[in-house]
């Protein structure tokens, strides 16, 4: 999907705190960050935390933090909320994949621009 960019490697081991940016080097791109999402969901562990941040910075940036059962985050910067475009709905479908409640995931992502959602884990 991404080209001829090369893609640095990624390490899964608890504590660790993936950023997509590191990965594949951009920020601000919903698919980037869709494509990073498939890349790791299978190995960090079960999400059992999500936060929506803002950057402060000139523009007030917001991305998506995933903390997992593996003590593991991971980082989005691609994804972001508050209204109906690109970026809310990626957020929308990362976090419906992660197992959030759709019905919670939709009131959260399109009408907020912060957010923190938690679940309980499926395994133990």
């Amino acid at each position: 999907m991404l080209g001829s960019r090369k893609i640095k490697a990624i390490e899964f081991k608890e504590g660790s705190y993936l950023r997509d940016k590191d990965v594949h080097g951009l920020t601000g791109v919903t698919r980037y960050s869709l494509w990073f999402w498939d890349q790791v969901k299978d190995h960090v562990g079960e999400v059992i935390k999500a936060e929506m941040k803002e950057r402060v910075n000139y523009t007030k940036d917001l991305y998506l933090v995933l903390y997992t059962t593996k003590d593991i985050k991971v980082c989005l910067y691609g994804v972001n909320a508050g209204y109906g475009g690109e970026g809310p709905r990626g957020s929308a479908q990362i976090l419906k994949e992660a197992g959030f409640d759709p019905k919670k995931v939709e009131k959260n992502v399109f009408h907020k621009n912060t957010f923190t959602m938690r679940r309980m884990p499926r395994t133990l």
